[in-house]
């Protein structure tokens, strides 16, 4: 049904149901035009009435949202946050994360409001944690110095498994 259709159809039904089914009208005194046709005079009724109307919407007109979860899990985080799976669990694993982790068989859950304050927390105080940084490797030197001993700073050379520079690999004699 077309639009104007439908607005012929229900304008008339939503008058009907706005006078409460019942329209009073003059038959008494029916006035005739030249042409030959009449049309009733409408007594006036109370204003009380309501008038309901049926609209139709298209599906595609709709957006429809949920509220976010409570609880953020592995399968839920990147949708609510960005975040991957991946680093939200490396995250929740680390050591010290001040969060309580409710586990339920591999799904690992957080509360969703307490981890985004988390979240926002690392990314205002990253000076702070580059401080603590330093202070574990001056605790770190202090204990070897107790200990008699010193730290030597290994060169990075980008891969993890690549040896440090000046070891030679040893060779079993053969058999």
């Amino acid at each position: 049904m077309t639009r104007a259709a439908l607005a012929r159809v229900s304008a008339p039904l939503a008058r009907r149901q706005a006078d409460g089914g019942v329209r009073a009208t003059d038959r008494e005194n029916p006035e005739t035009s030249a042409g030959g046709w009449s049309s009733p005079k409408v007594i006036d009724q109370p204003a009380a009435a309501t008038a309901t109307a049926t609209l139709a919407i298209p599906l595609d007109g709709l957006t429809i949202t949920a509220p976010p979860p409570e609880m953020l899990s592995q399968k839920n985080v990147e949708s609510v946050t960005g975040i991957p799976a991946r680093v939200f669990l490396d995250t929740i694993r680390a050591p010290g994360f001040p969060l309580l982790i409710t586990k339920l068989g591999k799904l690992r859950l957080v509360q969703r409001e307490a981890f985004v304050a988390y979240l926002r927390a690392l990314a205002s105080e990253p000076a702070s944690r580059r401080a603590s940084d330093a202070d574990e490797r001056t605790r770190v030197a202090a204990v070897l110095a107790s200990a008699g001993l010193e730290s030597v700073p290994c060169p990075r050379t980008g891969r993890a498994s690549a040896p440090p520079a000046g070891t030679r690999r040893a060779k079993l004699p053969p058999k």
